[in-house]
């Protein structure tokens, strides 16, 4: 869910406040800006985000593309927690700035992700699943050491989970 509050940013400048609430993913972003005069070709044509309510941790700047999150409330839709947190950890490795590119890679499935887990657990797990370590070795692995190897090579720990990144 993304709701936006989007004013007409040529009025606000001129100390007018015409704005409204809008729900993403939306059908027809134009005619809801042209709700509060924003018209391309004319002298109000910019817009700016002043408010918004989430529910992933995505920071939304006031002059992000409402293209770009209705993209992204689209792919919220029908999303379980996991693919939640999946999609958080690719916003928090791209960051807000890339966020077409997070989405992009979330729907194309091109990392691995570790749902809730640490770099460190996540090490653990790689040599656990490796049946040609002898099980007597496992107990002298620097499980820590190796974590930082993991950042090196594209693991990147987020606060939902590691993900690898392609």
């Amino acid at each position: 869910m993304i709701n936006v509050y989007i004013v007409n940013l040529g009025k606000y400048n001129k100390g007018i406040n015409q704005g409204k609430w809008l729900e993403l993913p939306c059908e027809n972003i134009e005619e809801e800006l042209a709700s509060i005069d924003v018209v391309n070709g004319t002298a109000f044509e910019e817009y700016a985000i002043h408010d918004f309510e989430v529910d992933i941790d995505v920071k939304i700047k006031k002059d992000m593309s409402l293209e770009c999150l209705n993209d992204l409330a689209s792919t919220l839709e029908g999303l379980d927690d996991c693919d939640k947190n999946q999609l958080n950890a690719f916003l928090e490795a791209y960051g807000t700035s890339n966020i077409d590119y997070a989405i992009e890679s979330f729907e194309t499935d091109t990392a691995i992700f570790y749902d809730d887990c640490t770099l460190e657990e996540v090490a653990e797990q790689i040599v656990d699943e490796d049946s040609t370590i002898p099980e007597w070795i496992k107990n002298y692995i620097d499980y820590s050491s190796f974590a930082k190897d993991l950042s090196i090579d594209g693991y990147f720990e987020t606060a939902y989970g590691v993900i690898v990144l392609a």
